[in-house]
């Protein structure tokens, strides 16, 4: 959720958040409430044909001002053992409904909620399905935290959000309090990106992400192929691998030394990283059916959604399957928040839903 640096003239790239505690947020959300609308299919892999738009959740008035400072990587996973079994339950619950499409979500500990992408496949999609990022906090009070975003996957960072945004083919990143956008990267080798899917932020400020062709629209492909990118922290782009056909999500191990990427052939693939940062030696790590967006945790289980049946498989770092969790129809994205960042939300079809685990993960 991928040669020239900042075609846009975009800021220098600096990913790496200041180390502070999070302020403390609400618990998890509350049990779901006892019906949800119904939901027309999607196609897989992110990029479902039209559906019927169905009344928007109601919104409040007031949305939550930032405070403090994101929580460094490398603090989030800090002491501690973990249990083998890193959930109890197998079944997410509905925490809000009523979408047309979601997608991306990250949490963010100076907002205390989570952000996620809708994506309006009802509308005009020249440029890729028209998106907004909405802001839900942990007691399912619902804002628009940014109209026209353009963006689909979402991580976080000390300076914001950052978004792979198809709508302007680039990395953005957004400001917590201004809602202001600067342009990352938007080309390599002169060349347009296609739809930037999905993305990751190491602690050493490093970022890879996907630019399949899903959100590519009327717009032609200007790359010639579908790709996994590596953006150094000082802003210049690598390919990291164009042979893979419509990469789609992306994760991290705790320690920042492998890089996994799913793909439409079924396959997550991992990759090792270097001490520069250089993902390389690409193996097959699990199969899954129809795999799309990913969420770690600090035991290094990796939780992949499958589009198609809708429901996260979960593996231990060594590829074995460990249970798989029952979500919804067209499971796009997972992540950990709360304030113990030990509830997995995940986004499907038209909602949003959230698992208790046992073991703490990352926010994106």
């Amino acid at each position: 959720m991928k040669s020239s640096l900042l075609s846009r003239g975009a800021p220098v790239l600096l990913l790496v958040a200041a180390c502070a505690t999070p302020a403390p947020a609400p618990p998890a959300p509350p049990p779901p409430p006892p019906t949800t609308p119904p939901v027309t299919a999607v196609a897989a892999n992110s990029q479902p044909t039209p559906v019927t738009a169905v009344a928007a959740p109601a919104e409040q008035s007031k949305p939550p001002t930032p405070q403090g400072h994101q929580t460094e990587r490398a603090s989030i996973c800090a002491g501690g053992e973990y249990p083998a079994a890193p959930v109890q339950e197998t079944k997410a619950s509905l925490v809000k409904d009523g979408f047309v499409f979601v997608e991306g979500p990250v949490w963010s500990d100076q907002l205390g909620s989570l952000l996620f992408s809708e994506m309006d496949f009802t509308a005009d999609g020249s440029n890729g399905p028209p998106s907004k990022i909405h802001l839900l906090t942990p007691d399912r009070q619902l804002f628009t935290f940014l109209e026209n975003s353009g963006s689909n996957g979402l991580a976080i960072d000390g300076k914001g959000v950052i978004a792979a945004t198809h709508a302007p083919q680039a990395l953005t990143r957004i400001d917590l309090s201004s809602k202001q956008r600067t342009t990352l990267v938007d080309a390599v080798g002169g060349k347009k990106f296609n739809s930037p899917n999905d993305l990751v932020v190491s602690r050493t400020g490093h970022v890879y992400f996907t630019d399949p062709d899903w959100q590519l629209g009327k717009r032609a492909n200007e790359t010639g192929m579908t790709g996994v990118y590596w953006v150094k922290p000082d802003g210049a782009v690598t390919l990291v691998d164009g042979k893979l056909d419509k990469p789609n999500g992306v994760s991290l191990s705790p320690d920042d030394k492998t890089l996994y990427v799913s793909a439409l052939d079924n396959g997550i693939w991992a990759y090792s990283i270097d001490a520069g940062g250089k993902p390389a030696k690409r193996r097959l790590f699990a199969s899954v059916d129809g795999p799309d967006g990913m969420a770690m945790d600090c035991a290094g289980n990796l939780y992949a959604t499958s589009h198609g049946p809708g429901t996260v498989e979960v593996f231990d770092r060594t590829g074995k399957k460990l249970t798989s969790i029952a979500v919804a129809p067209k499971t796009t994205n997972a992540a950990f928040g709360g304030h113990d960042r030990k509830t997995l939300y995940i986004t499907a079809g038209t909602g949003v839903y959230a698992l208790p685990t046992l073991v703490p993960g990352f926010p994106y």
